[in-house]
């Protein structure tokens, strides 16, 4: 009845978290936290005379990324005698580390699978009699998080089957050998540290009349109507050297692991395609570095892939709007050049980028 009841409870967290991991509109969940816990150890007829345990766990936990996190956890469980003649109580403490796998850092709803491995020290009370043994664990949970009065709280339910290579004769019973139950957990969690505010939008310079789409204003254009993509000095005129050659134009952002280009991303290369094409008239050397980067969430191979991949995609698209192929080199950098912290999502969404820049 026991296995029957944990093997449904687990399953309905397993279809929760399915449910729940398609919702990506909100910010990931990713701080520090503390969690406290009042845990619940069914009732097993393998701890001889004793009832089901009560107790508590406090850990500590960290996102790895967006899907991997640990925690360091201790616990303290109180186990009543069943009234058996001659039955003792029992009591247990210990420690585990734990690796957590998330389907979803939503924070309205972050289900997990978790597994993990420790040592509990068992005492039987009212006599000297103690044993320290290791354990593993498995199962499933979630975290929901809330405000409450102004600060950010999670509620946690954690499910696991528990196996302790039991040594019962330190306890004066017969050699149970290995001990299987189920432990529910329920409690809190607190972050650690401030939610990543947005910045603010920065207000767009006022505009002016750019006739030739040079940059330089109509009022202080002294070359006026030079073709389409010329590189110009600052009185708007040719500007036919190497230097002028150089250019670095608008990043092309990504999304969190795609390398496709959003709708929004396509006009940067559009206005850059058409401007490369009037440079290399100018410029028949005219070569495109096409340079990809990652944010740091994943292992370097695979960002090194990825960055790869968003290089590619933005030569492709390049050069299907006109710019010779042969101009365009690509390199990959994975997450080794941020230009913004890695600490806030933010952050990540400006490093998860494409550059490209001009030179002969």
């Amino acid at each position: 009845m026991l296995r029957a009841g944990l093997l449904l409870g687990l399953s309905s967290l397993a279809f929760a978290g399915h449910a729940q991991e398609a919702d990506s509109t909100v910010a990931s969940e990713t701080r520090p936290y503390l969690s406290v816990l009042y845990s619940y150890t069914f009732e097993n007829s393998d701890r001889v005379g004793v009832e089901e345990g009560q107790g508590a766990q406090l850990g500590v936990g960290k996102a790895l990324s967006e899907h991997w996190g640990f925690e360091l956890n201790g616990f303290y469980s109180e186990f009543p005698h069943d009234n058996t003649p001659g039955a003792n109580a029992q009591r247990e403490y210990g420690g585990k580390l734990d690796g957590l796998y998330f389907f979803s850092r939503n924070p309205k709803f972050s289900p997990y699978f978790g597994a993990g491995v420790g040592g509990v020290t068992t005492e039987l009370r009212g006599t000297s009699l103690d044993t320290t043994d290791p354990f593993a664990d498995v199962g499933l949970g979630f975290i929901k998080y809330f405000t409450l009065a102004g600060a950010d709280l999670g509620f946690r339910a954690d499910l696991r089957y528990r196996h302790i290579w039991f040594d019962d004769n330190a306890l004066g019973g017969t050699n149970v050998g290995d001990l299987g139950e189920a432990v529910l957990k329920v409690g809190l969690v607190v972050p650690l540290g401030s939610r990543a505010v947005a910045a603010a939008a920065p207000t767009p310079p006022a505009a002016c009349m750019d006739s030739d789409g040079d940059g330089i204003c109509d009022t202080a254009d002294l070359c006026p109507g030079t073709p389409s993509g010329t590189v110009v000095d600052a009185k708007g005129c040719p500007k036919a050297t190497a230097e002028g050659a150089n250019r670095k134009f608008d990043d092309v952002h990504f999304e969190f692991d795609k390398s496709e280009l959003a709708e929004g991303e396509k006009s940067k290369l559009d206005k850059a395609a058409t401007t490369i094409d009037g440079m290399s008239k100018t410029y028949p050397n005219l070569k495109v570095d096409v340079s990809g980067h990652t944010d740091w969430i994943g292992t370097d191979g695979y960002n090194q892939g990825l960055s790869e991949r968003r290089a590619n995609t933005v030569k492709s698209y390049l050069s299907r709007k006109g710019v010779d192929a042969g101009r365009i080199n690509t390199f990959a950098y994975g997450e080794s050049k941020p230009i913004a912290t890695n600490e806030t999502a933010e952050g990540r969404a400006q490093n998860r980028r494409a550059e490209i820049q001009t030179h002969e």
